[in-house]
């Protein structure tokens, strides 16, 4: 199977650009790993908090009865 990519470019601070090179680097992987790695897991996670805030909300709306008894304990 053939792996399509995409060339992008960025523009980011000196700073951040330094930890990043330092963490590649630590790591023993080129920057371009390091950034994919970092999106790969950035994405995981704003997937992960979508699902947390909508189990959270189907919880408070199902069982608003409940919470509002526990309230008042």
């Amino acid at each position: 199977m053939l792996d399509l990519m995409t060339t992008r470019s960025i523009r980011i601070p000196d700073e951040i650009d330094a930890l990043l090179v330092k963490a590649a680097e630590d790591e023993h992987i080129s920057v371009n790993s390091a950034v994919v790695q970092a999106v790969e897991e950035w994405t995981r996670l704003r997937s992960h908090r979508a699902r947390v805030r909508a189990v959270t909300a189907q919880v408070m709306a199902e069982d608003a009865a409940l919470l509002d008894r526990l309230a008042d304990a």
